[in-house]
């Protein structure tokens, strides 16, 4: 018996008794690879087939809120009518060139095409049926009849309800009169219901806009609360900041402190010694200084550090180049000043006395310089 027969015979035995799966695998891996290979590819197709059967065991969910089988929604039972209407009066009575729209795909790009098909008129056969114009062949003789979907083209071209449109509005009217009002519902239903969907279409609008308004109202609160607890946080600061100045500001000196007790003592008992005599100036000191406190040490206080004013720099002055004085004043002195540096004092708006030559690099007034000569005009 071969390797592979064995191993047949030991998976057919499987069912009488179970082997250990690991006895299994090394019987496998002893195996030739070509047995290995026919192993491993009936193994693929049975694992294949097994997962067939098991999706096919699957039940499938029975459709809930479905039409059943056979029966027509209401909403299209009156088109529907409509359709057959038109058939039996087309194969009655023939029918007139139409224009049929189709939409097509294309199977190439798989996009939709529409298109206008120019439809012929009817006319009779030998046997009196209505059928499309020039159809009758040899090939055939009864010609091409008016089907279903025929029908449904021309319903479209003989009236249209949404549009209220159409080549037969006479022949709709005819219809419209005939079909039973019951089964049906009214123009005035379909109306309230298709009101009452907008307003359920309007009220979920409104109330996603609400929500929305409400997170952004959310978002905007919270803003605020940070802001004003960032403010509360800084006039705090500013607050401690302002004590600490004051505290700053009420430090003692340690050199103006004067121990007045002690200098009172001290003046009392030399007062004393030159004016008794040296026995009663002895008592009484001893008694003086019996009274005397004992001056407690103070701890010296460090003073705030003075800090020194900023020094704000002046702007620095300019006129026009234009041979004219300008007011200028330095040091409190008002003056008049042309843009070469020459300096006259102001006499009420006009031209005084010569005042000097300004340095610009030194920033000094210049008394000494000579005063300019003009040329008399």
């Amino acid at each position: 018996m071969s390797a592979f027969a064995s191993l047949a015979a030991s998976s057919t035995s499987m069912t009488e008794e179970t082997r250990p799966i690991e006895e299994i695998i090394q019987e496998i891996c002893g195996l030739p690879t070509d047995l290995l290979g026919r192993i491993s590819k009936q193994a693929v197709d049975e694992m294949g087939r097994r997962a067939k059967t098991s999706s096919k065991s699957k039940k499938t969910p029975k459709k809930t809120g479905s039409m059943p089988k056979g029966r027509v929604p209401d909403q299209l039972r009156k088109p529907r009518e409509w359709v057959n209407h038109v058939k039996a009066d087309a194969i009655a009575n023939g029918w007139p060139s139409y224009t049929m729209h189709q939409t097509r795909k294309n199977k190439e790009t798989g996009e939709k095409e529409e298109e206008d098909i120019e439809m012929p008129g009817s006319e009779q056969n030998a046997e009196g049926v209505h059928v499309f114009e020039g159809t009758i062949t040899d090939e055939m003789p009864k010609g091409r009849a008016f089907t279903h979907k025929d029908a449904m083209s021309l319903s479209a071209v003989y009236w249209k309800v949404k549009t209220q449109k159409g080549l037969r509005q006479d022949l709709y009217e005819e219809f419209d009169a005939s079909y039973p009002k019951d089964d049906s519902e009214s123009d005035e239903e379909a109306e309230k219901k298709a009101m009452e969907k907008e307003r359920l279409k309007q009220e979920k609008v409104d109330e996603k806009e609400r929500k929305k308004q409400e997170k952004l109202d959310e978002k905007e609160r919270k803003k605020q609360e940070n802001a004003n607890a960032t403010g509360k946080k800084e006039a705090k600061v500013v607050k401690v900041k302002k004590a600490s100045s004051a505290a700053g500001s009420a430090e003692i000196d340690a050199d103006s402190i004067s121990l007045s007790p002690v200098a009172a003592s001290s003046s009392s008992a030399a007062s004393s010694s030159s004016a008794a005599s040296s026995s009663s100036a002895a008592s009484s000191s001893n008694a003086a200084s019996s009274k005397i406190p004992t001056a407690t040490p103070v701890k010296p206080v460090k003073l705030a550090k003075p800090t020194a004013p900023k020094k704000v720099k002046k702007e620095e002055w300019s006129c026009a180049n234009d041979g004219m004085v300008h007011s200028w004043e330095e040091d409190g002195v008002k003056y008049l000043r042309n843009y070469a540096g020459q300096v006259w004092m102001d006499d009420e708006g006009q031209l005084g006395e010569w005042a000097g030559q300004w340095d610009a690099k030194k920033k000094i007034l210049d008394t000494d310089a000579p005063a300019p000569e003009f040329e008399d005009e």
